[in-house]
This record gives C-alpha cells, sequence and structure tokens, in this order.
C-alpha cells in the first residue's frame, strides 16, 4: 500500500439498511492504504451485523453505549484514528472509487492547505439515480460556510494537525447544524479551504423521512451560526451577512414544517424570516417562492404540483403574490425537472415533465437559463467538454420543440460565454475568444454586453 494513511469515519445510527454500500465504497477505493472507523452511535437495528459482514483487517467498529449524537461519535472516531488524513463519510452516503487517491494527490501538491472537499452528486431520494450535480463554491468563503450548508461532513477531508483542534471540533458537545461552527472555527482559525474539481461522492435522500424536534433543531442551528457571527475574528462583510443567513435558516425549517403537516410551526418561522429580512417576500416571484419551489424540485419521489400546492396553502396569508408566485413556480419546477432528467438521462421522466411544462404554458427566464447552464457545467466536471456538448444539443432539441429556437439558442449562448469565462480565468486564453465568438452567433445579444467584450478583447490582446 502506497501514500499515507487516510482514516475515514462513518457515524451510523439506525442505518443498516444503507451502511453497507457506504462500507462497500470505502473498502473498493484506489488509495488502499486507509483504515475505516465505523461508529456506532447505540443503533437499535442489525447494524453491527452488516458491518462484520466485511471481512477486512482495515475495519474498526466502535459501539456507544449511549446515543449521544453523529458529532460525538465522529469525535470517536476521530480520537481512534491514526492518519495523517481525516474523511468523513455519512451512512447514506458513497465515495466514488477515486475520491481518497484525487484528495490525497491535491494534499501532496499543496501543503498549504489544510481542508479539501469538491462537487457531488445528488441522488433521487430513496433511490441511486442522480438527479443533479452540487457545486460547492470553488473558493469558498466564511459568509458562504456560515450562510447556507455548503459542506456535508461527506464533503470533507482533512489534514491530522487541523482535526485535532479540541476547541474548534469538540465545543459545543451537541448541537443540530455543528458543522457550522466546525467550517467556520477552522476558516477563522486560518485553515486554507481548497475544492478538488472532481465530482466525488454521492448524497443520499430518504423518501418520506420525517424529523423530530423540528423548532429545536431550528433554533440549534441559529445558535450556531451565532457562534461564528459573536467570534471577535469573524470581519465586518460577513457580519453583514447575519439577516440572510437567519432567514434561509429559517425558510429551510419551514419548509419541513409544513410538509410534516405542522402549519403553526411553519408559518412561525415563516413571519420571522419576514420580520428579519422583508425584501426576501418582495417581488413577483419573490425570493423565497424559489427557495420553496427548489425545496419541492428536489424531492423527486412526491408528485410535484401535490407537493408546491401542499406547502403553498400552508403559507401566512398575508404573504403579497402568492397566488401569481404559486403559478410561476408550478410551471418553473415542471421545467427545472425535465431539465435535470434530460442531463440524467431520465428521458421518460424528461417527457413527462416537459409535457406538463408546455401545457402550463411555461416561459424560459434568465434565471432558468443559468441554472440549466449551471446544471452543464456540473456535467462536465464527471464527463469532459465533448459529453457535455453532445448534452447540450440534446437538452435544446427539447427546449427547441417545445418553445421555440429563442430558448435554445439562449441556453447554448449562455453554456459558451459561461465556458470562455471558465477557460479564460484558468488560463487557456487562446481557445476563449473563439468560444466567445460562437455564443454571440446563438444569441446575439452577447455584442452588447460589455462584460463579455471585454474578456474578448484581453483573450485576443493576451493570447496574441
Amino acid at each position: 500500500m502506497s501514500g499515507p494513511l487516510v482514516s475515514v469515519i462513518i457515524p451510523t445510527y439506525n442505518g443498516a439498511s444503507f451502511l453497507g454500500r457506504a462500507i462497500r465504497s470505502v473498502l473498493d477505493q484506489t488509495h488502499s492504504n486507509l483504515e475505516l472507523i465505523i461508529v456506532d452511535d447505540k443503533s437499535p437495528d442489525n447494524t453491527e451485523e452488516v458491518v462484520k459482514q466485511f471481512d477486512d483487517p482495515r475495519i474498526k467498529y466502535i459501539r456507544h453505549e449511549i446515543n449521544q449524537g453523529a458529532g460525538i461519535a465522529r469525535g470517536t472516531g476521530r480520537r481512534n484514528s491514526s492518519g495523517e488524513i481525516l474523511a468523513f463519510l455519512d451512512q447514506d452516503d458513497m465515495f466514488h472509487p477515486e475520491k481518497l487517491e484525487a484528495h490525497v494527490a491535491f494534499l501532496k501538491e499543496h501543503p498549504e492547505v489544510g481542508f479539501t472537499y469538491n462537487p457531488y452528486f445528488e441522488l433521487v431520494h430513496s433511490s441511486e439515480a442522480i438527479r443533479t450535480v452540487w457545486q460547492p463554491p470553488k473558493n469558498i468563503s466564511l459568509a458562504e460556510l456560515t450562510v447556507g450548508f455548503y459542506l456535508p461532513p461527506s464533503s470533507w477531508v482533512v489534514r491530522r494537525e487541523w482535526s485535532f483542534q479540541e476547541d474548534i471540533w469538540d465545543s459545543p458537545p451537541r448541537l443540530n447544524g455543528k458543522e457550522i461552527i466546525i467550517c467556520g472555527r477552522l476558516f477563522l482559525a486560518g485553515c486554507k479551504f481548497a475544492r478538488v474539481d472532481r465530482v466525488l461522492h454521492y448524497r443520499g435522500y430518504h423518501a418520506g423521512r420525517k424529523f423530530k424536534g423540528l423548532e429545536k433543531n431550528c433554533e440549534e442551528e441559529l445558535v450556531c451560526q451565532e457562534t461564528i457571527f459573536s467570534d471577535p475574528r469573524c470581519p465586518d462583510e460577513v457580519l453583514s451577512m447575519r439577516p440572510l443567513a437567519n432567514t434561509v435558516i429559517n425558510l429551510m425549517w419551514a419548509n419541513d414544517a409544513f410538509n410534516q403537516n405542522d402549519t403553526a410551526l411553519g408559518r412561525k418561522l415563516i413571519r420571522e424570516a419576514m420580520r428579519i429580512n422583508p425584501a426576501v417576500f418582495q417581488g413577483n416571484p419573490p425570493l423565497f417562492m424559489s427557495f420553496l419551489m427548489g425545496y419541492c424540485v428536489d424531492d423527486e419521489s412526491q408528485d410535484y404540483e401535490t407537493l408546491l400546492e401542499k406547502l403553498s396553502s400552508q403559507l401566512p396569508p398575508e404573504i403579497p403574490n402568492i397566488l401569481s408566485s404559486y403559478l410561476w413556480a408550478i410551471s418553473r419546477g415542471y421545467l427545472v425537472r425535465g431539465m435535470r432528467a434530460v442531463i440524467w438521462g431520465r428521458l421518460e421522466d424528461a417527457d413527462h415533465y416537459f409535457s406538463t411544462a408546455l401545457e402550463l404554458k411555461f416561459e424560459i427566464d434568465e434565471e432558468f437559463i443559468k441554472q440549466a447552464t449551471h446544471e452543464l457545467l456540473g456535467y462536465e466536471l464527471c464527463y469532459g467538454n465533448d459529453a457535455t456538448v453532445e448534452m447540450l444539443s440534446r437538452l435544446c432539441s427539447y427546449l427547441e420543440n417545445l418553445g421555440g429556437k429563442r430558448g435554445a439558442n439562449w441556453l447554448k449562448g449562455n453554456y459558451l460565454i459561461s465556458k470562455a469565462n471558465q477557460d479564460y480565468h484558468n488560463g487557456k486564453r487562446k481557445a476563449t475568444s473563439g468560444i466567445i465568438l460562437d455564443a454571440v452567433a446563438s444569441h446575439p445579444r452577447y455584442l452588447f454586453d460589455r462584460g463579455v467584450m471585454s474578456t474578448l478583447i484581453k483573450s485576443v490582446l493576451k493570447s496574441g
């Protein structure tokens, strides 16, 4: 076995039905110099039997005598680890076979980096079909680490010296959302974060999942955010994000409350979000409706329109433009589901979603074009440029069949502009000018975009 020892830590509770695939994804790594530490947080199911099915000396199994939560279980795994590098995996997720090899190579090439993460596949609920690729920010900031759940634990790969600063990892002992504190405090302590630009793990979701203690979970995540905002090292530009950060947490748990038919709690959290950040509820459609739509779009185990109606009908009546926003969200949601289904090869689903969007007289707008471009760039991380150009053509055919050439040309042009900007910033300037000219041919409005024309001129001058 070559390369440094990597300790992979899986906290588990009542997850015997899917733990096996997580274990197998670790044992099948191309970087084989590893130990796998499974911390059973006093599961009531047959977790131990599942672990014993794997006859591999690299596995360490530890069982808690008292249920203490995933954060404490990760701590048990850390303290029983021996690796130079620690990687974390949740019980319902899976590693790509080359996950550890890619991160170990990156850390070897960048000794100044202490924490690496990567884009990842998000799976359809209760399935192994791919729904989308989540792309955390390339140069992640403290604000992004604090505002949203950009880096779930299965993303984390950390050097040992950063994994054993106990004031960062073990305080407070048990809070929902403690990941916000760990990542935020690492950042504030000077740990350098870096993204490995490959899609290297799979995040699983469960249909019909119910949360206990919704209000308590929300309150604890707000405490975790406040722990970073109240840190004297937190800069003013991050402190200014506090209203948005608090709003995101309240909206997220409001959606879960509505989904579990706890209307009173959902309305309470929505009203708190309105008090903190009223701008999120203004406009037509307002930003909060995009948030609600995204929540409903993601759970493909449920009928989209049924779920959206269920949640929308529980909203506080004082929210303006509910009806018009709801009608917008119906058609947009089907369009997003259709676009994802095309990209990830679920063509029967794609036909259904696009047909429904057409019946609802969908309209392609700038935000949809941006999202579709983002999805295509995620696909490119997996399969490369040639495959993505082919996929772009397939998606444009769907858009053209349903709505004419305008939407198809707009998407092609926007994708090419995004690709040109990406290549330019990565130093590939000779190709940039040609890509921009192709984008202008597809969507001539870019002739009047000063940013695009500036990149074109700079790419020509610098490549020359």
